[in-house]
């Protein structure tokens, strides 16, 4: 891995040089850049695995404006943006313009290369992936385009899905770490444990402690609960979660993530890791006008779109966007769609109970059914008869 620099400080330089020879990484390039310099030329001709790049408040927006198109010609390329803006609203511009980590100063060379490592390892699956060379376990991620999509319904279902009936060994995460209630869809509120039970004692991760952790909600379905509290969320790394995502993926065959929509640094952990990310909207314009924020967000950080899966949900025919002007609108096509079931959602969601055991022939549980055989790439078993689940159940 090498790296191209354009800095406007020269400790700084020093800084940065330091922390790639120190990672055994070379430098493709160094560029010293003024003040009153405009960024875009020195992005010509930039290639490197990582560009790392310094700006002023004063040129900030010029130069976010010059990495997103930088970051659509070079997708591969991870760009480090240094600041001494510290304002949360730059975090989400950067992310938007396809920078994949910010940092603020005063810097030291231990969090440069922090920052490095992450790139690295990000660059070490993204080559990895390309040569097919993946863990064993299948990754779906899903993410709300909208608050209220259902996706974290529709993920915790797939999960139970593809257990029950696809007899498929499967984890269900819930990553919405500060406000996750997808033990609660189904009936695992008791969890006695949770993720951050895992990450504060990260350093002993293994696979029996990992277990240990997890809820037996069903025959071959696991759950990894959010923590109870906020401030426990809050003390949760980027760093800590890519240990447990490894670890989960060589035990489980199904890794299903439910993912919060703010792409924070735990989200973009999470999807990095995923194989396939399922976003999920309703058939509104507030849902599409957010989708479509989304899809522009999630491709600015490099994710390509055969990664990327629409998935309406509670879709109604008569409702006022129809599936070709969603399409139009956001530039994806819905791979899928689950019908409106506004009763049998809420009962299953009151009662806690898994709406794939309630009602096993429900048309959104037999869409659902289809969205797994998809990501499973296996056909769709038939719903099991009353008879044959009352002798499975006694068997």
């Amino acid at each position: 891995m090498n790296a191209d620099l354009v800095l406007m400080d020269t400790a700084l330089m020093a800084t940065v040089v330091a922390a790639l020879t120190a990672h055994g990484l070379g430098v493709r390039s160094q560029s010293v850049r003024q003040a009153s310099q405009a960024l875009q030329p020195f992005l010509n001709d930039l290639g490197g695995d990582v560009v790392v790049v310094q700006s002023s408040q004063a040129s900030e927006l010029a130069d976010l404006q010059s990495l997103e198109a930088m970051t659509f010609v070079h997708p591969q390329s991870d760009v480090i943006l240094i600041t001494s803006n510290s304002d949360q609203s730059l975090l989400f511009s950067a992310m938007r313009a396809g920078v994949r980590e910010v940092l603020t100063l005063p810097l030291t060379e231990a969090t440069v290369r922090d920052a490095l490592q992450r790139c690295k390892a990000h660059l070490a699956r993204v080559k990895a992936h390309a040569v097919g060379n993946v863990p064993k376990g299948k990754v779906a991620a899903f993410v709300s385009c909208k608050g209220g999509s259902g996706a974290s319904f529709s993920a915790t279902h797939l999960a139970s899905l593809m257990a029950a009936e696809f007899s498929r060994n499967c984890a269900l995460l819930d990553l919405d770490v500060a406000y996750g209630d997808a033990s609660f869809y189904l009936g695992a509120a008791a969890a006695k444990n949770n993720i951050s039970d895992l990450t504060q004692q990260i350093e002993r991760l293994d696979a029996q402690l990992l277990l240990s952790c997890m809820h037996p909600v069903a025959p071959r379905l696991s759950l990894l609960a959010a923590p109870q509290d906020m401030e426990t969320a809050l003390s949760i790394t980027a760093h800590q979660l890519e240990k447990v995502l490894v670890l989960t993926r060589q035990q489980f065959e199904v890794v299903v993530l439910d993912v919060h929509r703010t792409m924070d640094a735990l989200a973009i952990q999470a999807l990095d890791f995923a194989d396939v990310v399922y976003l999920v909207m309703g058939n509104t314009m507030p849902s599409v006008r957010d989708a479509k924020r989304l899809v522009k967000l999630l491709r600015s950080l490099g994710y390509p779109d055969d990664k990327l899966r629409l998935l309406v949900n509670g879709f109604d025919p008569q409702g006022f966007v129809d599936v070709k002007s969603i399409e139009d609108a956001v530039g994806l096509s819905v791979v899928n769609t689950l019908p409106q079931q506004v009763e049998a959602v809420a009962e299953s969601i009151s009662l806690g109970q898994s709406l794939v055991k309630l009602q096993p022939k429900n048309p959104w549980v037999d869409a659902l059914r289809r969205v797994a055989a998809g990501f499973l790439q296996t056909p769709a078993p038939r719903p099991k008869t009353w008879l044959s689940r009352w002798v499975g159940a006694h068997a």
